[in-house]
């Protein structure tokens, strides 16, 4: 029957809407206790332990501070209360403490996690100042030495290292102490937001189930007797095929009335249902005689068969049509796509290809800690393979480093890279004098990229920095094309250029490396580079990091322990690039003598 039971209808759209507006109230309740419960949890387990560990940390680096500013000032004895209590802050209160931080900056921004490893530097800086202290004031006889209490007090004194690590250490740990509590109040203000809007919404979902219960009360009490009317008058016109309906009062027989055009309807439309049946699987040549003159449906469905077996030969025509053309086209696409993924498959191998070989030329870290013990290589390239490499070799009591950059980065700076790493090999078979190493690199990478390139002479190069040092005398050799060595004493910078030129621009009898001599001493630092790191963008206006702020920084950060140089270097480049693209290789060596 085409016949829709109205009040069925209307009743199950009704209670339809009443589940949804439960179900909706019950998620979104569900939802903002769930959030409330995780900002809770957020609360107890990262941020308010975190704000708490940061502030004992706080007072027992002021408390380590005070007590051991007493040590060196007062005499006392070993088992003295306050020596103790220092001890026992500086070796397991504070140590416990930085662990404990550790373990909560893993759930960190990566911002606050560059504060924290900073605060960590300047904190194991104050602890190694203070156990300094106490190996020079070990016991009581100790203060007899009025040089060791100088000395001990000296780094006391404003600007010293204790009161400046002190202050950096303390700054970061307000950064970081003020950023969680920031963010735990935030947490706060959310969740009593969420609340808010739940009190709210449950008053506007109360009023909504009360309005449209109300609603289905009344429109369930008035569906019983007028649908029941409009039904029969409904059915008594669709007995003769009519499908207008004309409302009519209620009667005293409707019951029967409906319940004989029922029956009419059935008989009738027995011959449109094999009718239908039939068009609907596809024979279109089958008979129909419509009801009466009135039968509105019988003439929509004649016109439905024959418009339905015009379209279907029209269409089959098109599906036959446009079947070859898609197959067509999507042979056409799957080569494409197979030449494309070969292409791609092909070009990757390369690289990586590429790479292998270029990691078979650079030093493997054991080597480099044989040759100096104390040192570091911060090695980042832009690309899956570099135009940067580093470079040691040992001869003797010569040991030689080198910082190059060869022109361009990824593949074609890695085959230069490889180029101008064969080239310098060959030169040190003869010579251990840098400029005499450079002058012969300089010949052979002139003849290398003219044999390359044929009659037209390439303008590829290499940019290096060379030092060779005697490991008994301490005497350093340098030279350098374009680049610079710098070497820090006593806080102090000296600075040697490299020559205004590139290796690969080699003219006979006119361009000649200068050789460096300087004479090294025990904790001197050597830094090599390249110029990757001076020339990243960044920072809040977008520009290079640049040279002068790049030997600021060395400056800064050389009294520190080689490994810790390296990480500061890394988050502070880190920092400054921000989201910007890396744009050139970095290289930067440092060596302790």
């Amino acid at each position: 029957m085409n016949f829709r039971f109205s009040i069925s209808h209307k009743i199950g759209v009704g209670f339809g809407l009443f589940i949804v507006v439960v179900a909706v109230f019950i998620y979104l309740t569900n939802k903002t206790l769930a959030e409330s419960r995780e900002i809770n949890r957020r609360i107890n387990e990262i941020y308010a332990p975190s704000v708490k560990i940061l502030e004992e940390l706080d007072n027992n680096i002021i408390r380590a501070q005070q007590l051991m500013k007493n040590w060196s000032i007062v005499q006392r004895r070993e088992d003295d209360h306050e020596r103790v209590d220092a001890i026992e802050i500086c070796e397991k209160s504070i140590p416990r403490q930085l662990q404990e931080i550790d373990e909560y900056s893993k759930l960190w921004s990566r911002e606050l996690s560059t504060h924290k490893n900073a605060m960590f530097i300047h904190v194991r800086e104050l602890m190694l100042a203070y156990e300094e202290v106490r190996n020079l004031l070990y016991d009581f006889d100790s203060y007899a030495d009025p040089l060791n209490q100088i000395m001990a007090e000296s780094l006391f004194i404003e600007g010293g290292t204790i009161t400046s690590a002190l202050a950096a250490a303390r700054e970061e740990l307000k950064l970081i102490n003020a950023a969680q509590r920031d963010t735990m109040a935030a947490e706060i203000g959310r969740m009593d937001d969420s609340f808010e809007k739940l009190s709210l919404l449950l008053a506007c979902i109360a009023i909504v189930v009360i309005v449209v219960g109300a609603i289905i009360g009344v429109l369930t009490s008035r569906s019983i007797v007028k649908p029941v009317n409009a039904l029969k008058a409904r059915l008594l016109n669709l007995s003769k095929g009519i499908y207008s309906v004309h409302s009519t009062k209620a009667g005293n027989d409707e019951i029967g009335d409906m319940v004989n055009a029922v029956e009419r309807l059935v008989s009738n439309f027995e011959k449109t249902k094999e009718f239908s049946l039939n068009v609907g699987a596809g024979n279109f040549k089958v008979d129909y005689a419509p009801l009466s003159e009135h039968d509105e449906l019988g003439k929509a469905l004649l016109q439905m068969r024959d418009d339905l077996a015009s379209y279907r030969h029209e269409m089959e025509e098109k599906v036959s049509s446009q079947t070859v053309e898609i197959r067509n086209q999507k042979e056409e696409v799957e080569l494409q796509r197979e030449k494309v993924t070969e292409l791609y498959t092909d070009l990757q191998s390369s690289i990586y290809y590429a790479k292998r070989l270029q990691q078979t030329i650079l030093p493997s870290d054991s080597f480099i800690k044989d040759m100096f013990h104390d040192s570091f290589v911060f090695f980042r390239p832009k690309a899956t393979v570099s135009g940067d490499f580093y470079w040691f070799v040992s001869k003797g009591t010569k040991r030689m480093v080198a910082a190059a950059d060869c022109t361009g980065h990824g593949v074609p700076g890695a085959f230069m890279s490889l180029v101008a790493h064969n080239v310098l090999n060959q030169a040190t078979k003869v010579y251990s004098k840098p400029s005499q190493v450079l002058n012969s690199a300089n010949r052979l990478s002139a003849v290398a990229m003219r044999a390359e390139s044929g009659e037209h002479f390439m303008k590829d190069g290499m940019d290096i920095a060379l030092c060779t040092i005697d490991s008994e005398t301490l005497e350093l050799e340098f030279s350098g094309a374009q680049n610079p060595v710098y070497i820090i004493r006593d806080s102090e910078l000296i600075l040697f250029d490299g020559d205004p030129f590139s290796i690969g621009t080699y003219v006979n009898g006119e361009r000649e490396f200068t050789n460096h001599t300087f004479q090294l001493k025990k904790s001197d630092r050597i830094y090599l580079f390249s110029d990757g790191y001076a020339d990243q963008f960044g920072g809040p206006a977008g520009k290079k990091f640049m040279r002068k702020k790049f030997r600021d920084l060395i400056l800064r950060i050389s009294p520190l322990a080689m490994q810790d140089q390296r990480l500061m270097l890394e988050s502070t480049i880190d920092q400054w690039r921000g989201d910007n693209e890396q744009v050139d290789d970095i290289l930067v060596i440092g060596i302790k003598v």
